[in-house]
């Protein structure tokens, strides 16, 4: 109920450009919507320098340009609007917000989304689109709808791996890390998965955390830790690469529902170009990314994954996801 609270009281306090909601007045037009313009307020945790701000300027400038203008936006690096969650609530309410989420933060409102992002799970980015696209995938943006969420696309983010102040050759060495992650249960079972004791925190805390000694690692795809800089507390790259990552594109369902058929298109069609075509990018980003960490002083450290890979085996047993759910993505990427 707080949490709920903070999110409304949080989304009264920004000027939002949406006459296209409901209840304002306008009536619909012929296609389906008011065709109102609305301004989209994107929050993301990546920072303003991180390459990907570009690419997302670039996206919701091809939605704006498709939309006929529209739809606008502004951009909000660093989760400068709030977290993950509190921009996912504002959204269920109703609010022309837009936020970039694991589906870890989504399994809070459709239980078992989590599963998509299991350790050693997917096998290959272009499976993230495949799994988005599968029966399994559609069935989760309808649930999402139902909480009033909609899903405009989900997207490859990198392959996570763990950067650490301390060096370490196995899972067993791993045990000795306090490792920095969200507070979800997913991101609670990566790091016992990586053999290491979990220390929750806020992303835009990581970099503190680790200086003070809170944490003694953290795990991301290789471009946010150089453009977070955590090579300057952390000196030691583990190849883990124990999560094909994906980064699901939210908004308001109401919102959503509220454009004219024009803007709900140019979302559509944008999401789906955007989530094909921003694989090879993040590939390049990240290998541009592990050659300037280990220019910082970084140094690489291979690893066994076997004893990582047979520690994930056990995750469905952590989980109550509905029944058959784990082996229909597996079929579903396959």
């Amino acid at each position: 109920m707080k949490k709920r609270l903070l999110a409304a009281l949080m989304a009264a306090s920004l000027c939002v450009s949406l006459a296209a909601c409901g209840g304002n007045g306008e009536s619909s037009n012929a296609d389906g919507g008011s065709g109102a313009k609305v301004t989209l307020k994107f929050n993301f945790n990546k920072s303003s320098t991180d390459p990907e701000y570009q690419w997302y300027e670039e996206y919701f400038e091809s939605i704006k340009e498709a939309s006929g203008g529209e739809i606008d936006y502004e951009m909000y690096p660093s989760e400068s609007l709030g977290t993950s969650g509190d921009v996912l609530e504002m959204a269920s309410l109703g609010q022309a917000v837009v936020v970039d989420s694991d589906l870890s933060y989504l399994a809070s409102y459709v239980p078992g989304m989590d599963a998509g992002m299991a350790p050693y799970l997917l096998q290959d980015p272009e499976q993230v689109y495949k799994l988005w696209k599968s029966d399994v995938g559609q069935e989760w943006c309808d649930a999402l709808a139902e909480k009033g969420l909609h899903l405009i696309d989900l997207h490859y983010f990198g392959t996570r791996n763990l950067i650490s102040k301390e060096e370490v050759h196995s899972r067993d060495d791993m045990s000795k890390l306090k490792i920095r992650c969200a507070n979800t249960p997913m991101w609670n079972e990566v790091v016992r998965v990586l053999g290491g004791n979990a220390t929750n925190t806020a992303w835009s805390e990581t970099y503190q955390a680790l200086s003070q000694g809170v944490a003694d690692a953290a795990e991301s795809p290789m471009g946010l830790l150089y453009s977070a800089r955590l090579y300057e507390p952390c000196k030691y790259l583990i190849q883990t690469e124990h999560v094909i990552a994906s980064t699901a594109i939210v908004m308001s369902e109401e919102v959503y529902q509220s454009l004219s058929d024009t803007a709900k298109k140019a979302l559509d069609e944008c999401g789906d170009q955007f989530a094909q075509d921003v694989v090879e990018k993040v590939i390049a980003n990240e290998q541009e990314a592990q050659q300037k960490l280990e220019d910082e002083g970084v140094q690489v450290v291979e690893i066994d994954k076997a004893p990582f890979i047979e520690a994930a085996q056990e995750t469905p047993e952590h989980f109550d996801w509905p029944e058959g759910l784990y082996e229909r993505i597996q079929q579903a990427i396959a």
